[in-house]
């Protein structure tokens, strides 16, 4: 079965003790409240991890203005959640950047790097696409935005929170553990016997 907005918000409403959904325009109480809960709690579930799956880099496009201090001043990429850092292209000291607004209703990115590169967490709508560890964590989240207005029991919202928050951990690791990233900086004792870094 692909996973669905329903198969996922049906997973949260078990996990409060509650009755399934066939459909998110059924007009129960369950599907009005998941219609309204399910996408703030799936963008707010990938902010607080920059998970590997909804990780991309983009070069970033040059508005031609630039704000004081900075040099520079760059499109905010349409999917972008939340903006994680600028690659610095030697993979030594993060570069400063500051994210504002633009006037227009928009964001602008300014920093100054030239030739930018972003690394950002993307809005992912196809669940299907998601790792498996990011639904648990999500239908938990879920869970506990609808706790309160379903069942009224904090107790149970606190519980649905602390397993979202043991997942965000264990994400943590997970992610750790399926790549290899390059340094920031290099060893002292390497650089002793290159002679780069100096």
């Amino acid at each position: 079965m692909s996973l669905s907005a329903v198969v996922l918000c049906n997973l949260a409403l078990t996990r409060l003790g509650g009755s399934g959904i066939a459909a998110l325009d059924e007009g129960s109480k369950e599907s009005r409240l998941c219609a309204l809960l399910l996408d703030p709690s799936r963008d707010a579930t990938l902010r607080d991890h920059p998970w590997n799956f909804a990780t991309l880099r983009r070069a970033l496009a040059d508005t031609g203005t630039s704000v004081a201090p900075w040099a520079y001043g760059y499109a905010y990429p349409a999917n972008c959640l939340f903006a994680r850092e600028i690659v610095n292209p030697s993979g030594r000291a993060p570069i400063p950047f500051e994210v504002a607004g633009d006037g227009m209703g928009g964001r602008v990115i300014h920093t100054d790097q030239p030739q930018a590169v972003l690394r950002y967490t993307a809005r992912i709508t196809d669940l299907s696409a998601c790792d498996p560890l990011f639904i648990e964590a999500l239908s938990w989240k879920l869970a506990a935005e609808l706790a309160i207005p379903l069942t009224n029991n904090r107790s149970l919202r606190d519980m649905a929170e602390s397993q979202y928050r043991a997942l965000l951990s264990l994400a943590r690791a997970n992610d750790a553990n399926e790549g290899l990233t390059r340094p920031d900086t290099i060893a002292s004792w390497l650089t002793s016997r290159t002679g780069e870094g100096l």
